[in-house]
């Protein structure tokens, strides 16, 4: 029988509130195997830079531990006073179904997605946010350029602004930031391009308003308008399975009329499973401290009026007849 009444009503508390949310998913589940054998100094790596690198003030972090082993369920432990909100599954679920959990209900209007394995650099916030800034009907940016993925998922942005001389198509990502990108996701292929005339380290395609952005976004770190992620309600039936990520989260920025945009300089670098000295000293290079007022300003609700099934049939056309 409850005698009396609880002490916590009568503190009259405010709850936290926070405009940004980074969402990470993390699977390691041993130290033995030759995948996962330097996980643990990656993933410390990736804690520590990230936390360096946010105001806690204004960005929450959610963590979500897939069973994890025990000596990475240690190191989570011990970063515990940053960490807003520590999910713990009994089994491993895969990346998309945690995610899609925590970015339907989350109260934040921007969110970031990330790998549990990314390198975050000095004034990655405020590199981002300076471009959802400058561009109202941004949805997604990734704190990297992203050249290669131009037209992934992207109709909204080439049926409104190629043909109004707003996309430029030239060289705006250094030589370095291109060999980074290649280094940090081990293929040098990616920036490639077949039958045309310049590769994506060449040439890229920007939005020529300042500021600048690269047109093109990933999905292994990037921000989004949280809003595309409310009122959707299925919800994927498998662990993993190739194409689970564009079809639960890639394709609602295009489908709900925002651009895939990415930062003309690297503000991220992707670790994978392995760590070197000189990924960590790239880490810790100058940049500028986030500031709380270009969340205020950021333009949420703007988005293409084109419906998404016209837009598919002009980029199409596009891009046969102009040869983009």
């Amino acid at each position: 029988m409850r005698k009396g009444v609880n002490p916590e009503k009568y503190k009259n508390e405010n709850l936290p509130q926070f405009s940004h949310r980074v969402i990470v998913p993390v699977y390691i589940p041993n130290l033995e195997e030759d995948y996962y054998k330097n996980q643990l100094s990656v993933f410390n790596a990736f804690l520590e830079n990230l936390f360096l690198t946010i105001d806690l003030k204004v960005s929450a972090v959610t963590l979500i531990d897939n069973n994890c082993c025990t000596s990475i369920k240690d190191l989570i432990n011990s970063y515990l006073d940053n960490i807003d909100k520590y999910i713990v599954y009994a089994e491993n679920k895969g990346k998309v179904l945690p995610v899609l959990e925590e970015a339907r209900g989350a109260q934040e209007k921007f969110i970031t997605i990330t790998d549990a394995d990314v390198l975050f650099y000095n004034g990655w916030e405020q590199a981002v946010f300076k471009i959802f800034n400058g561009h109202p009907k941004a949805g997604v940016v990734a704190p990297l350029p992203s050249p290669s993925l131009a037209f992934y998922e992207n109709t909204s942005v080439f049926t409104e602004n190629y043909l109004f001389g707003k996309i430029g198509y030239a060289k705006l990502m250094t030589d370095t930031d291109a060999e980074l990108y290649l280094y940090g996701m081990g293929n040098s292929s990616l920036l490639n391009r077949e039958n045309r005339p310049y590769s994506w380290k060449e040439k890229q395609y920007f939005l020529k308003k300042e500021p600048k952005a690269i047109v093109g976004a990933g999905h292994f770190v990037a921000t989004y308008k949280s809003a595309m992620f409310k009122g959707e309600t299925n919800y994927p039936t498998k662990k993993f399975e190739n194409g689970l990520e564009k079809k639960f989260i890639d394709e609602l920025c295009d489908r709900k009329g925002w651009y895939r945009l990415s930062t003309v300089d690297t503000f991220a670098f992707h670790m994978g499973n392995s760590i070197e000295d000189n990924q960590l000293a790239l880490g810790n290079k100058e940049g500028l401290i986030f500031s709380e007022h270009l969340f205020e300003k950021s333009v949420v609700y703007k988005k293409s009026i084109i419906p998404y099934n016209i837009r598919i049939f002009l980029f199409k056309v596009l891009k046969k007849f102009l040869n983009l």
